[in-house]
């Protein structure tokens, strides 16, 4: 009973070749993985600088009518008209690029994502 029949194999693990090419297979789905997700986050940064932009753009626009069609001086005038001046001034993506305040168009723009 313990003669194998010819051909047949007889241990149910796997090869190291077997276990090589599955590890191979792994890394690289892991390798597309990463570069999918640094890529969707610097779109999702992106778009997050672009709503900022465009909620101090309207702040911008709400200051000046009630404000005599006087344009604000700085970022802190439009407190009243924006939630949270302080976090959306400041790019998402890095957290320290300001973003730039220009009343002559009523629009806030950033120097990493232009509109």
């Amino acid at each position: 009973m313990d003669d194998p029949v010819p051909g047949k194999k007889t241990d149910n693990g796997f090869t190291i070749v077997e276990l090589t090419v599955v590890l191979l297979l792994m890394a690289i789905l892991m390798l597309i993985a990463i570069a999918s997700f640094s890529s969707s986050s610097g779109r999702a940064s992106e778009a997050a600088c672009l709503s900022n932009q465009r909620v101090l753009s309207t702040a911008i626009s709400l200051y000046r009518a009630d404000n005599d069609g006087e344009a604000p001086e700085t970022f802190d005038d439009l407190r009243p008209y924006a939630r949270d001046v302080d976090k959306a001034r400041f790019c998402p993506s890095d957290g320290t690029t300001e973003l730039i305040l220009d009343t002559t168009c009523d629009q806030v723009t950033c120097p990493k994502h232009p509109r």
